[in-house]
């Protein structure tokens, strides 16, 4: 799925960009995080009342129907005009519903120290996914064009739709049994039953600093991903079809190379990294390339209209390496600290809502901030808010560290063993106090592994039972 829409992408860009112009790309952050929110809070409503498995299949097949329709309306002179933005909007709501979709459904798969192992595998996948996108779209791209690669997103997700039907194996989670009894029943019952589940979410003190810290994720993301392409449009200046396939060319080349360094880092790195510093710390990754990127950028831009390319490209890599390989595999293991009852609609609420709110806030800043300042206060800016986000980051951790202390005498025993599996590496993020108050107080299934913990930070000297 992650190829195919990548070809998508490629091409839908690669019009926007050559035929309406960069300037009109924030524009697209409105409008686009408007479609995401319309479609996040479908997933909201269905993620509860349809089997899991029976959700994704619905997904892939209105892609693929949805992908036909619009590469025809593309090849009209008229309509094409209008179909072509909606190409760019489309292109890009289903690569963050493909994330949500996939982590709604596997997320529920697994306990936490199965996570740990597999997220980062799964991620991965995606990485491969962008490789194979990149590299067949910059070799059909002489071939078929930039403006025919929707129909070529159409055929890769129609194979995927017919190996989903073929293949019958997959698992369905805890999504496998809808009792529709238990489900609120007619509009204004649904309504009231999906408004419950937001504020659920919403009081959970856990996600609500979490929730901080994803609008700034994709604020910071979308400034970048802004910056850069308008980089990649200096670089590749011009007009008419050749420009377009180049721009679709370049853009994927960088796609790609990053995405095989990223492919390596979580091939070698992020698994060990999880298991060796915790998911805490390795949320710091993000915030502090950031930091660093947004700052060198400003530092080294030529003048205060423009960014170099290669300035841009490392903010690029932000969303290209350190979110893929690192970051989103750590945040998808804090919803592991979240009551499985509302872990799914958490991160459709996260990735969908939170998601689209900071795509559509970082838009209204770039439009502001171009038509009232210029490139070099954008970057300014982007320095001051991963600074932000580098404090909320250590809020997150504080938080985090006293949900897995309150976790470990949970009622729920899957949440008392999720805590007790994850504190092996998370000891360090729960304050002293909680850890010695836990001393004495720790149910009987979960306490050889909390006090092997326990004595790893030194709150006991020793565990009796303890062994090698």
């Amino acid at each position: 799925m992650v190829g195919a829409d990548w070809i998508g992408k490629l091409g839908a860009d690669a019009l926007f960009v050559k035929r309406y112009g960069v300037q009109y790309v924030p524009w697209m952050y409105i409008i686009t995080p408007v479609a995401m929110l319309a479609v996040s809070a479908l997933i909201f409503f269905f993620v509860d009342r349809v089997r899991r498995r029976t959700l994704l299949l619905w997904y892939v097949a209105g892609v693929t129907l949805l992908s036909v329709a619009i590469q025809l309306g593309i090849t009209f002179p008229v309509a094409g005009n209008i179909v072509q933005p909606i190409s760019y909007v489309f292109a890009h709501g289903v690569k963050e519903t493909i994330y949500i979709l996939f982590w709604v459904y596997a997320g529920n798969l697994y306990d936490a120290e199965q996570s740990k192992r597999l997220f980062p595998f799964f991620a991965g996948s995606v990485l491969v996914g962008k490789i194979a996108g990149g590299f067949l779209g910059a070799a059909i791209a002489p071939i078929i064009h930039a403006e025919n690669f929707i129909g070529a997103q159409a055929v890769g997700f129609f194979i995927c739709f017919v190996a989903l039907v073929i293949y019958r194996g997959l698992p369905e989670g805890h999504g496998s049994k809808i009792d529709s009894d238990e489900r609120p029943h007619g509009l204004r019952g649904s309504i009231r039953d999906s408004v419950d589940g937001y504020r659920t979410v919403a009081r959970d003190r856990l996600l609500q600093t979490f929730a901080v810290g994803v609008f700034f994720w994709y604020f910071l993301m979308q400034f970048a991903n802004f910056l850069y392409l308008l980089g990649l449009n200096q670089a590749a200046a011009g007009n008419g079809v050749a420009s377009e396939d180049f721009f679709s060319q370049l853009y994927a080349s960088v796609y790609t190379s990053s995405s095989i360094v990223a492919l390596f880092i979580q091939s070698v790195i992020t698994s060990a990294a999880l298991r060796r510093l915790g998911i805490a710390r390795v949320l710091f990754v993000l915030p502090l390339w950031y930091l660093a990127t947004y700052a060198g950028a400003a530092i080294s831009a030529p003048d205060a209209l423009t960014i170099g390319f290669i300035a841009g490209v490392a903010l690029q890599l932000g969303e290209r390496i350190v979110i893929p390989a690192i970051h989103r595999p750590a945040a998808e293991l804090v919803y592991s600290q979240v009551s499985a009852d509302i872990r799914p609609r958490a991160r459709a609420f996260l990735s969908g809502g939170v998601n689209a709110f900071g795509n559509m806030v970082a838009a209204v800043g770039l439009i502001v901030g171009l038509a009232a300042s210029d490139v070099q206060t954008l970057l300014a800016v982007g320095t001051g808010l991963s600074v932000v986000y580098l404090y909320n980051t250590f809020h997150t951790r504080a938080v985090f560290g006293r949900r897995i202390a309150e976790n470990i005498t949970s009622i729920e025993p899957d949440v008392r063993r999720s805590a007790a599996e994850i504190l092996a590496t998370e000891h360090a993020a729960v304050p002293d106090e909680l850890l010695r108050s836990l001393n004495g107080a720790i149910p009987a299934d979960v306490e050889h592994g909390v006090r092997v913990a326990l004595t790893r930070r030194g709150v006991l000297a020793v565990a009796a039972d303890v062994t090698e």
